[in-house]
C-alpha cells in the first residue's frame, strides 16, 4: 500500500494559503448562477460548487467529508450563503447527478474502463525502468490528464501499480537468474553464509566499500576491486535491465541483511545480490577515480602554494644565487684559480709546441726525436702536467659549485626563481607528485579509460608516458606510430616545462608525466574521459537517447517548451532554432533598451559602456513597524527545535519522503514520530544510542535502523525541497517584498537550504 501523500494524486493539503483559496476556489458570477439554476437548496448549491471547483483544481471528485472546512467556508462566504450551511446530499443519486453536471460543463470524459486501460498500459511500460510505486502512479496520472480522462480512485491506481510492478519485477528477476551460470549462482548465494569466527558474512563486505577513498588506502581499494570483479561479469547478468531498476534492486539488497535476504525466494535473492555486485563494482571504480582526481587537485594546490612561498622567499633566494654567481666569477676572473691555471698550462705547453713547430704533419718519430734533442718523454710529461694544471683550475670551479649544494640544487633554485618570474607553477608540480608516481601509474593500469569524444590526445600522451616510464631524464617526442606525440591540449606554460632547449626532439620525463596526470584528472572531472564500468565517471554519451527516439519526441517537446505552436508541422532544424533564438534575443534587447530611460537604478557609462546598479539604502524603520514587531514577538510562542520539526512535518508532510528502499510504505507503528526523531538526531549530529538515553520510548537500535534503511541523501533533498516550496507559498513570504527584500536588498529565502 502506497500513501497518497507520496504521490501527485490530487488531494487537499493541510496547508492552504489565502492566495490559493482566492486563486483556485473563488466561484465566478457565472458559475454561481449556473449552480443556482440547477439546485433547489443552499446545501446542494454549496455541494455543487465545491464539486465544480474541486474538479477544476484536482481533476477528480473528492468526497464531501474530505473537503477542508476552510475551503467550504470560503466558497459559502463567496456566494453569500447563510452561516451554518453545510454541503450535504440527500441521496447518492443527487451526488451522481451533480458529478454528471460538472462533467458536462467542463467537457470531461467519464470512461472508467478506458482510464484503467491507459493507467495499466503506462504502469506496465514504466515499471521496466522504475521501481517506486509512487513514481508509477505519478506517470499514470500524467497520461490520464493528457488523455482528458477523469482520474480513477487512488486505491484503484495503487492496486494496479502494486500488481503490475510485481509482475514486471518477477520477470526481471527470472531473466537475471537465467543468465547466471550454476557456478555464479552458488557463488552469489554463498555470500550469505557465515565463514569466519567473527560471525560476519562476505555479504557484509560486499555492502561496504573497502575503505574511504584516500591515497593511503589505495592497496585496500585495489584489493576490493579485484575481489568484486572476481565474483563475475555483472554486466552480462544485467543485460537489458534498466539502470534505474538495477539501482533500486541494489538499494533494497543493501538495506537488508543476510538474514532478511534468506527469507526471499532463491530467484529474487540471486537477482538482488547480482544487482548489488554490479553496483559494488561500479562504486569501487568510482572510489579509485575520485581518489586520483582528489590527489591531483591536492598536489596542484600545493604546487601553487609553493609558488606563493617562493614569491615570499624570493629575495633571500635571489641574493644567494647572486652570491654564488659572484664566487664563480672570482674563480674564473683575472688572478683567480682558473685563470692562473690556464696561464701556467699555456706556458708549459708553449715550450713543447715551439720545439715541434717546424715538424711536418707527416714527419716520422725519428724526426720528432731530433727536434726535441732526443727527449720525447720529458715533452710528453710537460704536456701531461699542463693538462693536469688546467684540470685543477676547472676543479676549483666545480668545488665552488659543490660548496653551494651541488649543480642539482643550483638548477632547482634557478627553476624555482624562473617559475616565480613566469608565474609558472607547472614546473613545481612534479616535486609534489614524484613520490606518488608509481601508484598513479598502477591506478591508471587498473582502470579502463576511454575518450568520450574524438579528441583522445590525453590518453595517447598517457600511453606514451607508460611506454617510457622506466626512462630517467627524457623521453622521445616520437610515438609508436612514427609521428610526434600531440601535446597541443596543454597550456603554454606546460609546453615550456616539458621541453629542454639543450635536448631537442625529447620531452623532460618528469614534467611530461606531471602534465599527463594533471590533464587526465581534469578530463575525468569534466567527462571528456570515461571509466568503463564506473557510474559517476561513465560515458555520458551512452546515456543519450538514440536520434530516432529524439525525432519522435521532438514535436511534442517543442510545443511544451514554447518553441513551436500546437499544430505547426513545419521543419525545425538548427537554422530555424538559431533564427528563433535571435528573434527572441532581439526582442528582449529592444524591450530592455525601451525600459532604460525609466530605470532609475541602472546606469550605463557613456564612455565605457559598462552598466552599473546604484546602491539602494534601506529606509529607517518606522515606529509603527517597531510596534508591529514587538506585538508579533509577544504573541509568538517559544518553540523547541524538535517541536518545530514535528509541526512542520505535520503541516508540510515532508516526513512522507522517507521510507524503505523498496518504495513501499514503512511497516512502523508510528512512522511520523520515528522519522521526526531520526531527523532531529541526525541534524544535531547526535548518535542514535546517545539520543535514546535522553528520549523516552525509543531505542538506539530503532533510530539506527531508520537512519540506515529509510534515509538517504536523495530523500533528504526531497524533504528539504518540500520545506523550501512550502515557505515560498506562504502569504508572508510574498508580502515580504517579492523576490527581493526591499529594505535589505536580499532574497527572502536566502537562509533556506537550496
Amino acid at each position: 500500500m502506497t500513501s497518497i501523500e507520496r504521490t501527485a494524486y490530487p488531494r487537499f493539503k493541510r496547508l492552504i494559503t489565502a492566495r490559493e483559496l482566492h486563486l483556485f476556489f473563488s466561484p465566478s458570477r457565472e458559475e454561481a448562477e449556473w449552480a443556482t439554476g440547477r439546485t433547489q437548496s443552499a446545501e446542494h448549491r454549496l455541494a455543487l460548487l465545491l464539486m465544480l471547483k474541486s474538479y477544476q483544481r484536482m481533476g477528480c471528485f473528492p468526497k464531501l467529508a474530505e473537503i477542508p472546512n476552510m475551503v467550504a467556508d470560503f466558497v459559502r462566504r463567496a456566494v453569500e450563503l447563510p452561516d451554518g450551511t453545510l454541503p450535504v446530499y440527500a441521496s447518492q443519486r443527487s451526488a451522481e447527478q451533480h458529478r454528471a453536471l460538472v462533467r458536462k460543463r467542463l467537457g470531461a470524459k467519464y470512461d472508467a474502463a478506458g482510464a484503467r486501460a491507459v493507467a495499466g498500459e503506462t504502469i506496465r511500460a514504466e515499471a521496466e525502468a522504475k521501481n517506486n510505486p509512487a513514481d508509477l502512479i505519478n506517470i499514470a496520472l500524467e497520461k490520464l490528464v493528457e488523455a482528458g480522462l477523469e482520474l480513477p480512485a487512488f486505491s484503484t491506481l495503487d492496486a494496479m501499480a502494486s500488481a503490475l510492478r510485481g509482475e514486471v519485477n518477477a520477470a526481471i528477476c527470472v531473466g537475471i537468474h537465467d543468465r547466471l551460470s550454476e557456478a555464479h549462482r552458488a557463488r552469489l548465494l554463498g555470500l550469505l553464509d557465515v565463514l569466519g569466527l567473527d560471525g560476519k558474512t562476505p555479504f557484509n563486505r560486499l555492502k561496504q566499500p573497502a575503505q574511504r577513498a584516500t591515497w593511503s588506502h589505495f592497496k585496500n581499494l585495489a584489493t576490493h576491486l579485484e575481489w568484486v570483479d572476481g565474483l563475475g561479469d555483472s554486466a552480462l547478468w544485467l543485460e537489458g535491465v534498466a539502470s534505474g531498476k538495477v539501482t533500486d534492486f541494489a538499494g533494497e539488497a543493501a538495506a537488508a541483511d543476510a538474514g532478511v535476504l534468506r527469507d526471499y525466494t532463491p530467484m529474487k535473492r540471486a537477482a538482488l545480490i547480482a544487482c548489488l555486485v554490479h553496483k559494488a563494482r561500479m562504486r569501487a571504480r568510482d572510489d579509485l577515480t575520485t581518489m586520483f582526481t582528489k590527489r591531483i587537485a591536492t598536489k596542484v594546490k600545493k604546487a601553487k602554494e609553493e609558488l606563493e612561498k617562493i614569491r615570499k622567499n624570493q629575495q633571500a633566494m635571489v641574493e644567494a644565487l647572486v652570491g654564488n654567481y659572484r664566487t664563480l666569477l672570482q674563480q674564473v676572473d683575472d688572478g683567480g684559480p682558473a685563470q692562473s691555471a690556464q696561464a701556467r698550462a699555456a706556458a708549459m705547453t708553449g715550450e713543447v709546441l715551439g720545439a715541434v713547430a717546424d715538424l711536418d704533419q707527416e714527419a716520422d718519430a725519428a724526426e720528432a726525436a731530433r727536434c726535441l734533442d732526443g727527449k720525447v718523454s720529458p715533452a710528453l710529461l710537460a704536456l701531461a702536467k699542463a693538462l693536469r694544471v688546467q684540470t685543477g683550475g676547472l676543479g676549483a670551479v666545480t668545488a665552488a659549485v659543490d660548496g653551494f649544494g651541488g649543480f642539482a640544487q643550483q638548477y632547482e633554485q634557478i627553476e624555482k626563481v624562473s617559475a616565480h618570474h613566469g608565474d609558472n607553477w607547472e614546473v613545481l608540480l612534479y616535486g609534489q607528485i614524484g613520490r606518488d608516481r608509481a601508484v598513479m601509474f598502477d591506478l591508471t593500469g587498473l582502470l579502463e579509460l576511454r575518450a568520450t569524444s574524438e579528441d583522445g590526445r590525453v590518453l595517447d600522451a598517457l600511453a606514451h608516458a607508460k611506454r617510457y616510464k622506466a626512462s630517467r631524464e627524457t623521453i622521445p617526442e616520437i610515438g609508436e606510430d612514427g609521428r610526434k606525440v600531440d601535446v597541443a591540449f596543454a597550456t603554454q606554460n606546460w609546453q615550456k616545462a616539458i621541453r629542454d632547449k639543450s635536448r631537442p626532439g625529447a620531452f623532460v620525463r618528469r614534467h611530461f608525466e606531471a602534465m599527463v596526470f594533471c590533464y587526465l584528472a581534469e578530463e575525468l572531472r569534466t567527462g571528456d574521459v570515461a571509466v568503463i564500468g564506473s557510474e559517476e565517471y561513465a560515458d555520458w554519451s551512452e546515456q543519450l537517447l538514440p536520434w530516432s527516439a529524439v525525432e519522435a519526441k521532438l514535436p511534442a517537446y517543442l510545443v511544451e517548451v514554447g518553441l513551436r505552436e500546437a499544430g505547426d508541422d513545419g521543419p525545425f532544424d538548427a537554422a530555424a532554432f538559431t533564427a528563433q533564438l535571435q528573434d527572441k534575443l532581439t526582442a528582449a534587447a529592444a524591450a530592455a533598451d525601451a525600459g532604460y530611460p525609466d530605470n532609475e537604478d541602472l546606469f550605463i557609462d557613456p564612455a565605457t559602456g559598462v552598466p552599473t546598479l546604484k546602491k539602494r539604502r534601506a529606509d529607517d524603520q518606522r515606529p509603527s513597524a517597531k510596534r508591529l514587531e514587538q506585538e508579533i514577538k509577544a504573541r509568538m510562542p517559544e518553540r523547541s527545535l524538535i517541536g518545530i520539526l514535528a509541526r512542520t512535518a505535520y503541516w508540510i508532510e515532508w516526513w512522507r519522503r522517507f521510507g524503505p528502499a523498496s518504495g513501499n510504505d514503512p511497516k512502523l507503528k508510528d512512522p511520523f514520530g520515528r522519522y521526526v526523531i531520526t531527523t532531529f538526531v541526525n541534524g544535531t549530529n547526535m548518535g542514535p544510542y546517545e539520543a535514546a538515553r535522553h528520549i523516552a520510548g525509543v531505542s538506539g537500535h530503532e533510530l539506527s535502523m531508520a537512519a540506515n534503511r529509510h534515509f538517504n541523501i536523495a530523500k533528504l533533498n526531497e524533504a528539504i525541497t518540500d520545506v523550501v516550496n512550502a515557505h515560498a507559498r506562504l502569504d508572508m513570504s510574498r508580502a515580504w517584498g517579492g523576490w527581493y527584500d526591499r529594505g535589505r536588498g536580499r532574497h527572502p529565502h536566502g537562509h533556506l537550504p537550496q
